[in-house]
């Protein structure tokens, strides 16, 4: 897994390279600059950036990377056009500005016919107008002056590339806020966490960690987790293991007309590898769902407290309706003190319920829509997440495009899905009962969340690869598959 950072630790991190190393700031704007240029060239080598190049340069840093950049693809030969939005202020991008001079590198002031003219003629701008440094909201001017390059871009259809975050963006970006939006986001030394909140992903584009040599690393703050780090997330499966050793997952859910959400779930879980699952629903619905799931045990939902001792965690929500009686069904499943996950209707019914401090695990897997219901306060859906995760003493998977998992104690990752085929109905559902069978496995409620996160996710690109679109039913197998592979060596990654 690589580490993301905040703003205020990259920040920490030049600081400390110029105060306890000596570093000086143009030394390392210089690398940045260089190792930069060259990844931009490498994705103009393999096709995916083409035509010619305009680098906008900011006042500050930002801005003395693009310089920087501008002056290698001078002296490299190729044609290459700077437009400053607004004239250094910092002293090394002062420094890099009189080497452009210098060069006689073509360079114009934003708002001349010229400057106008390199932007409408260019197939890629390299954004470096602000950086990590912004703290805030753009002042109403430089909104203004963002969403009218924005414009002029869309208009001439030029691809942006973001030096270290899309100008506009910070960590508290909102929707309808004035962004650069861009396709490729190239960020020296670590990427940064709230390029991943989900009001901020889509002006980012694809975010690539160019890396830089700084002496000393900056605090992370967030787990990105890829596919690549599944198989170290879920927990091994011996030869010997047998039903009994691989966890028994209840779950409580279905309502007249949305069973087949109690179903998905149920799957997915013996998908992810639960050896036993029984299935828990109103009385009137057992005949119905029993002839679905014949590998599983199925029983009206108000026995399963009672028989609390058979299990190793509960899934409380898929499907369930909001019919009377099902917050004091949550509350005694709550009591039962097993590792728990709450999904869908389930959270209408906790936001309800007035339930004690728990020392077993709790999952939420709320989408935005749940979420905005669960009186989480103001800011930012990951801060506000985070602050919901704390207080109640909850992990929270706030499902999306892009899906954080927040824990109690801090720990905070990313899965950055992104695949369109996956918004399905039934998809949350079935990641309810993958999490479920993980918590089954002893793992704790972040653990089991963020492995269970990814499973799902990988389990959705490969049917997606496979066949494009596809309906939340085939998730399960799909889940069966990898999980195999990674816990047990059954079958290929």
């Amino acid at each position: 897994m690589r580490r993301l950072v905040s703003s205020r630790a990259a920040l920490e991190a030049d600081r400390a390279a110029e105060t306890g190393f000596g570093y000086a700031p143009w030394l390392l704007m210089e690398e940045a600059g260089i190792r930069l240029q060259d990844h931009l060239e490498r994705l103009q080598a393999e096709g995916r950036l083409v035509g010619p190049v305009v680098y906008l340069a900011g006042s500050g840093n930002n801005g003395g990377d693009a310089l920087v950049m501008a002056r290698q693809a001078f002296l490299r030969g190729r044609p290459a056009a700077v437009v400053r939005v607004f004239p250094p202020s910092s002293d090394s991008c002062r420094r890099q500005d009189e080497l452009v001079r210098a060069l006689n590198l073509p360079a114009w002031d934003y708002g001349t016919p010229e400057a106008l003219q390199a932007l409408s003629s260019a197939a890629v701008w390299v954004d470096g107008i602000w950086g990590t440094g912004l703290a805030g909201p753009l002042r109403p001017e430089r909104a203004a002056l963002v969403r009218e390059l924005e414009a002029l871009r869309t208009k001439v259809e030029a691809a942006g590339v973001a030096i270290d975050i899309p100008s506009g963006l910070w960590e508290g970006f909102s929707p309808g806020g004035a962004a650069l939006n861009c396709a490729w986001t190239l960020t020296p030394g670590w990427l940064k966490d709230f390029c991943y909140y989900p009001e901020a992903r889509e002006a980012a584009g694809t975010l690539v960690e160019v890396p830089l040599a700084f002496p000393q690393a900056a605090e992370g703050s967030a787990d990105l987790v890829e596919p690549a780090d599944l198989a170290a997330l879920l927990p091994r499966v011996a030869p010997g293991d047998h039903k009994g050793r691989r966890g028994h997952v209840a779950l409580a859910g279905g309502a007249e007309g949305m069973t087949g959400a109690l179903v998905l779930a149920a799957r997915s879980a013996a998908g992810a590898g639960a050896g036993l699952v029984s299935l828990g629903t109103d009385p009137g619905l057992v005949a119905l769902i029993a002839p679905q799931v014949p590998a599983f045990q199925v029983r009206p939902a108000e026995g399963l407290a009672a028989l609390a001792p058979r299990y190793d965690a509960l899934v409380a929500g898929p499907g369930w309706g909001r019919s009377e009686g099902r917050v004091e069904l949550l509350k005694a499943l709550w009591a039962t003190g097993l590792p728990l996950v709450i999904d869908a209707d389930g959270l209408t019914a906790w936001r309800a319920a007035e339930l004690p401090a728990r020392a077993a695990p709790v999952v939420l897997t709320p989408h935005p829509g749940e979420f905005a219901r669960l009186g989480a306060g103001e800011g930012g859906l990951v801060p506000a997440a985070a602050a919901l995760a704390r207080a109640r003493g909850v992990t929270i998977v706030l499902k999306g495009a892009v899906t954080w998992t927040l824990a109690p104690d801090g720990r905070r990752s990313v899965w950055d899905g992104r695949n369109p085929a996956l918004g399905t109905g039934g998809s949350g559902d079935c990641l309810a009962g993958v999490i479920g069978a993980l918590l089954a496995r002893g793992l704790d409620g972040f653990e089991a969340a963020r492995a269970g996160v990814a499973l799902h996710g990988v389990a959705g690109r490969d049917l997606e690869a496979e066949s494009g679109w596809f309906t939340a039913d085939r998730l399960p197998e799909a889940v069966a598959r990898r999980a195999a592979a990674c816990m047990a060596g059954l079958g290929p990654l």
